[in-house]
């Protein structure tokens, strides 16, 4: 009785507070269902499984991440990324854990967008930001799957709340912070950058304010925060840095993509921002609607585009009103020169914290915009995540600095206005939540998107666990598993097989096919529909039955076989000795596609950690054509007995020649590592190494064959 008597005054506190701040818990509410419904559903593909492999590996092993994953200019990331996903690494070796981290700090960027606004701007206005931004349908894609660029909000906002305690309250000691947020946006991606701009403005509005141990120590945390890249730069010569200086040398374009992509968290609906049909491919992450979304109705998609226009409209305003503020001076005698007007109105500007936060939200905002109206690099949306949620911070100041003038100049009329005004951001905010509303539906519950290059990691997931529980329930002993086609060599397929209880073999089948020996009985075989290559190979050498389907959302659903291997031919007389056996004396051109040699594999390597088996293959042309070309095959595991179909990608064009000459080699793919003393770093990069090149029993090191093509029969 006591203890309830004692928490009573407590809990009425609590309750007190929460009815007289009520759009806290709405937003919070809010913010954290968006983030986290379907949460499974997100895209979990090359980069989300390079960047969760690395942290995943870095605990297991004890090694020292010295980079994160490769950027597309082709460069590779500092590891600070890593480093955060290690956390719920440590935790489990589900993906699905780093997916709810991103939603969490994507969560506290609304809440803290909510409470730097208020703080500066008013309660009206954080509310107003912070639904806008938790609402927006371009912010949501970009605030849940493991990508380095969707941490940027959260420290961005963090980032201008240690500008403004410096430049508004004139605090000391912001600029240390201010520093070492600068160093970690710059990890998560280099459209950061940018936020240099209002640092500098921020530094002469408060200059009184720096001292030089916050220089220091800024530098010193700096340099900590980048020690393991630094360490791998210096290792490679900056590699990195000459490729990033190199990319901003191309040929500069000039047009208005910039502000395409920055309006593009505007709309309601997601849409895209592409004029290049080439860039909109390129970009793998911006799931748009298709023609069987629930808002494709015309009706609808107009009330969308409207309030579209209106929010255009506010955030031009928000714009307009900050600049008023900024430059107009409250009285001016016109015997003064415009120098003098000049030096007055700077003078005026460092005098008024009021104005310069007002500067620093523009720059912020404005400022890149300009900048990259012209640029040497191609552009995506996701470069623009940095700006977020800045848009919606100035449309929530054009709201109530509306209300503010009218109730200054018309005070009569201030209720009307702000009813008005109320109204027509409840329509914004109302708009954004069908749209996102929508989007949830599409993307992660009826698949009404266009096609993605890669599936979400519930789709894969799901398609790993049913293809063993068939290989348990058939006591099969092996899985086979064709991945999507990839620049890189780690796959999210061939990250999830780790915690697979049955032995599993991933490999891409952009130049190989693999096989079971016919003495290796049944196998379950896991490919994706519509495999043209695995449908061409199975008719022709294998029995295969379809026994399951996994659905996958927006994309064609995973197939999974049980495949038994048709008996095979012995291995020619001239063939290579080591590794690798020729089954058949011709190359096979099947149906007019894949210019295919077929072998038999003589070692058995399984799965192991981080390491993936490769053959490497030189073909030309040895008359009637001017092929020439070398590729490689790889895969977790191999078996005795496997076969191995390897087959380079023909230009279009190229004549199929008479005859090839073929050479291989074998080696092992491993993480690229630098020994620093007692401790090992590594990178996203993997070596090859333990190269061995094959030889026949005369020792040559080439095969002839003739070329012949075969029609397999469906």
């Amino acid at each position: 009785m006591l203890r309830t008597k004692f928490h009573l005054p407590a809990l009425s506190r609590v309750l007190q507070w929460t009815f007289l701040n009520w759009e806290i818990p709405v937003i919070l509410i809010a913010a954290t269902f968006l983030h986290l419904v379907n949460i499974d559903r997100v895209i979990f593909g090359d980069d989300e499984v390079g960047v969760f492999r690395m942290a995943h590996d870095a605990i297991i092993s004890g090694w020292l991440p010295l980079s994160s994953n490769r950027a597309s200019l082709g460069n590779l990331n500092p590891p600070l990324l890593v480093y955060l996903f290690m956390l719920p690494a440590s935790l489990s070796a589900n993906p699905l854990w780093g997916q709810v981290m991103v939603a969490l700090i994507n969560t506290a960027a609304v809440l803290l967008t909510y409470f730097f606004v208020r703080r500066y701007y008013g309660r009206l206005a954080g509310t107003i930001a912070a639904l806008l931004y938790t609402t927006s349908a371009g912010a949501w894609t970009f605030s849940r799957n493991i990508w380095p660029q969707n941490f940027l909000p959260f420290f961005v906002i963090l980032f201008i709340f240690v500008l403004f305690l410096g430049v508004i309250e004139r605090r000391k000691g912001w600029l240390f912070w201010a520093i070492v947020l600068m160093g970690v946006l710059y990890q998560f991606h280099g459209s950061a950058l940018f936020l240099i701009i209002p640092l500098l403005a921020a530094v002469i509005f408060a200059f009184k304010t720096i001292r030089l141990r916050d220089i220091i120590g800024g530098i010193v945390a700096l340099l900590i925060l980048f020690a393991p890249y630094i360490v791998w730069e210096f290792h490679t010569h900056f590699t990195d840095v000459i490729m990033i200086f190199s990319a901003t040398k191309q040929p500069a374009l000039t047009n208005t993509e910039a502000l395409r992509f920055y309006l593009f968290f505007l709309h309601p609906v997601i849409t895209s921002p592409y004029i290049n049909l080439i860039s909109q491919i390129r970009d793998t992450h911006t799931l748009l609607p298709n023609s069987h979304s629930i808002l494709a109705q015309a009706h609808l998609l107009t009330l969308l585009k409207g309030v579209y226009l209106l929010s255009i409209v506010l955030l031009l305003g928000g714009i307009l009103l900050a600049c008023l503020q900024i430059f107009l001076l409250r009285s001016t005698s016109t015997t003064l020169s415009t120098k003098n007007i000049a030096v007055r109105w700077w003078n005026d500007l460092l005098a008024t914290p009021h104005k310069q936060g007002l500067a620093l939200l523009l720059l912020w905002q404005v400022a890149p915009l300009v900048l990259l109206t012209r640029h040497s690099i191609v552009l995506f949306d996701h470069y623009f995540i940095f700006l977020l949620p800045g848009q919606f911070i100035l449309i929530a100041l054009c709201v109530t600095h509306l209300i503010a003038l009218v109730k200054r100049w018309r005070p009569a009329r201030e209720r009307s206005v702000r009813m008005a005004l109320s109204t027509l951001t409840a329509l914004v905010i109302l708009a954004q939540l069908v749209g996102i509303g929508g989007a949830i539906i599409d993307i992660t519950v009826q698949g009404n998107f266009q096609q993605p290059v890669s599936s979400s990691l519930y789709d894969q997931q799901t398609a790993l666990q049913r293809a063993e529980q068939i290989a348990q329930q058939r006591h099969i002993h092996r899985i086979y598993i064709t991945s999507y086609p990839s620049y890189i060599r780690t796959t999210p397929m061939e990250y999830l097989a780790e915690q697979s209880q049955t032995p599993v073999e991933v490999f891409s089948s952009a130049n190989c096919f693999f096989l079971p020996a016919p003495s290796a009985g049944p196998v379950v075989f896991l490919t994706t529909a519509n495999d043209t290559l695995a449908n061409a190979l199975f008719s022709q050498y294998a029995n295969a039955t379809l026994v399951a389907t996994s659905p996958d959302f927006g994309w064609s659903p995973y197939q999974i076989y049980v495949v038994t291997a048709k008996p095979e031919p012995a291995a020619v007389p001239q063939t290579f000795e080591q590794s690798l056996h020729l089954l058949s004396p011709t190359a096979q051109l099947i149906q007019n596609q894949w210019l295919t040699t077929r072998w038999s594999i003589l070692e058995t390597h399984r799965p192991a950690f981080r390491s993936m088996y490769g053959f490497h293959f030189q073909m030309n042309a040895a008359s009637g054509s001017s092929l020439s070309t070398s590729f490689d095959c790889t895969t977790t595991a191999t078996w005795a007995g496997d076969q191995l179909f390897a087959f380079p990608t023909l230009q279009s064009g190229t004549a199929v020649p008479l005859q090839v000459t073929m050479q291989a080699a074998t080696f092992v793919s491993q993480p690229q590592t630098l020994s620093l003393g007692p401790i090992t770093g590594f990178t996203y990069y993997e070596e090859d190494q333990n190269w061995r090149t094959l030889s026949t029993g005369n020792s040559q090191r080439t095969l002839t064959l003739p070329t012949t093509s075969i029609h397999p029969s469906n």
